[in-house]
């Protein structure tokens, strides 16, 4: 049972926090960058009828850990959110390049999951990328961004900018977001 709390503590965000924090903010245009194999984007798809949503990755294989087959992501999340596909968009290439071709002040959140160490070294680009292309009140979303906080301080957030996310009266263990 214990293995189980774990999970759903530090692995379970997935599907307990980051589509009920969405939903409970009434978001309706997202963008997650890192789509992967699609599975934090099938649950906030599942969770939230209203939502659209587009997904970025690169879906090229990323040496060590998780990535090592990342050039077979790409088929499956096109397979795990084809029941979503009127609501869905999925893009392959780099993010920071894509950014120029979204509208500024178009998205509700941005989901950051790029979480990688081979990409620590760009993470102030992107978030610079794709800060401006959240509308005021809205949210730029991620997972241990306490990783790289010196991004952020370098573009001028401080610490008092980050707030835990929050579904009810529960506060999510790994879920955090900056609101612009």
């Amino acid at each position: 049972m214990k293995s189980l709390l774990t999970w759903i503590k530090f692995k379970g965000w997935f599907i307990f926090d980051l589509p009920y924090f969405i939903k409970e903010n009434k978001f309706n245009d997202g963008l997650e960058l890192g789509a992967k194999a699609g599975r934090s984007m099938y649950y906030m798809l599942k969770v939230n009828h209203h939502l659209h949503l587009a997904g970025i990755d690169i879906w090229e294989v990323i040496e060590g850990g998780a990535y090592r087959d990342n050039n077979k992501n790409q088929e499956k999340c096109i397979r795990k959110l084809s029941k979503f596909k009127n609501r869905v968009n999925l893009i392959k290439g780099d993010a920071k390049q894509i950014a120029l071709d979204f509208p500024d002040a178009s998205l509700d959140f941005v989901y950051y999951d790029l979480q990688c160490k081979l990409m620590s070294s760009f993470h102030q680009e992107m978030i610079e990328a794709w800060i401006p292309k959240i509308k005021k009140g809205g949210v730029l979303i991620g997972r241990d961004f306490r990783e790289f906080r010196a991004s952020f301080y370098n573009l001028g957030f401080s610490e008092e900018d980050f707030n835990r996310c929050t579904i009810g009266n529960r506060i999510s263990e790994r879920l955090e977001y900056i609101k612009l």
